[in-house]
């Protein structure tokens, strides 16, 4: 396994692993709308997920965690952008879908594994 396939491994885990958590918190924030903790681990993460979904060239992930950054970053209270929350909802259920369904390319048993 070369070195760019091990650190795309890396990236897809992180992405899967990060887009969960985002799509958790906007689950929370549906129930608890002024979650400023919540609100700030979903906007911090999708700044992880762009980078990452810039590194596998993911235009679609990378462009929905911009999305999610520019709506959400700053807000005090999602019950401001309840149209807003309600679609991102949707688009990061369908992005876990996405990124938990990919294939994590196939190396030795051996290899380091990334515990995030």
């Amino acid at each position: 396994m070369t070195l760019i396939e091990i650190h795309k491994n890396l990236f897809l885990e992180e992405c899967s692993r990060l887009t969960k958590l985002v799509f958790d918190c906007l689950q929370k924030l549906e129930k608890t709308p002024t979650d400023l903790d919540a609100i700030e681990r979903m906007v911090n993460a999708a700044d992880v997920i762009r980078g990452g979904a810039k590194f596998l060239e993911d235009m679609d992930l990378e462009l929905n965690a911009k999305m999610l950054i520019e709506l959400f970053k700053g807000t005090q209270d999602m019950r401001d952008r309840k149209k807003e929350l309600e679609m991102m909802t949707s688009v990061f259920r369908g992005l876990v879908n996405k990124t938990h369904s990919r294939q994590v390319l196939p190396g030795p048993k051996d290899a380091p594994k990334f515990r995030g």
